[in-house]
């Protein structure tokens, strides 16, 4: 259980960057923690097409080709990290390398490499992750390596919010390794809510822990926590979750990650990726 301090959260110029960067100084306010903002970027050269290179392409051309690619990204990571600071400015969060305690606190760290790469080695090091809904509705590599790969949390966000709320909670129990890891790190989340409410599918009822189990481990940490079945009928079990959730106006989902046994990485479980392309809330992940 920790509170957390560190927190990371992958930028990619994909759309609506302006409301990410401002739900995730929302959320490094919730915490009082410290953000890093990691803008990665591939060499200029990844942007040239192989074939062009392997035609012996000029090599006059080709250097015109990398300069004009590099003075594209570096234009555009500077309107990001001005954008980014200014956002900082607004919001009350200072801009600055290291978390001193007394304040929320974030940084803009400009990076070379490849995202996922990055996501999975510096998510080590971090308390947990905050992964934007990826703009297809699929799961992507830089998702897969937050979740399966730094062995932290993830909290999976809309991409378009703004604000970060968690007095209402619904928990998704299956009694699974991975859920019992989730509501673990989300102590601190759940212990500040004013609703927590525990699901469980009738289809799962049977599986060990319980619910009654979990409430009785939640009662423990102070968290007085409802249990509330529900049938999925024959809609999936993602669908049925979610509808839940807005039955019972919950701001913030708890659910283990890809539950299932996994044939590869890659391969996610019903739940999980309904979760990835449709969640209109927070969801906060272990694998």
């Amino acid at each position: 259980m920790v509170q957390p301090q560190s927190i990371l959260m992958p930028l990619s110029s994909s759309g609506q960057e302006q409301e990410r960067m401002l739900g995730a100084l929302a959320i490094t306010r919730f915490f009082g923690a410290h953000l890093e903002v990691l803008h990665a970027q591939l060499s200029p050269r990844q942007f040239i097409p192989a074939d062009a290179v392997a035609r012996r392409m000029p090599h006059a051309l080709l250097h015109e080709l990398e300069a004009l690619a590099d003075r594209y990204t570096v234009t555009e990571s500077s309107e990001l990290q001005t954008l980014f600071k200014r956002l900082c400015d607004e919001q009350g969060v200072v801009h600055r390398a290291a978390s001193r305690g007394d304040r929320p606190s974030a940084f803009w760290r400009e990076i070379s490499g490849l995202r996922s790469e990055l996501v999975g080695e510096r998510g080590k090091v971090s308390d947990l992750i905050i992964v934007p809904h990826p703009k297809r509705g699929t799961p992507t590599a830089t998702f897969e390596a937050a979740l399966m790969r730094s062995g932290k949390p993830v909290l999976l966000v809309p991409r378009q919010m703004t604000r970060f709320s968690a007095e209402r909670v619904l928990i998704a129990w299956n009694g699974s390794t991975e859920g019992g890891r989730a509501v673990t790190h989300a102590l601190p989340l759940l212990q500040r809510a004013q609703e927590v409410v525990v699901a469980t599918s009738h289809s799962s009822a049977l599986r060990k822990p319980g619910a009654d189990e979990l409430l009785e481990y939640l009662g423990r940490h102070g968290i007085d926590a409802v249990a509330e079945p529900f049938d999925s009928g024959r809609r999936s079990a993602g669908e049925a979750l979610l509808d839940l959730a807005q039955q019972r106006g919950s701001e913030l989902l708890v659910m283990g990650a890809y539950t299932h046994r996994r044939v590869h990485e890659q391969i996610f479980g019903g739940v999980t990726r309904h979760m990835v392309a449709a969640a209109p809330i927070p969801v906060f992940m272990q694998h």
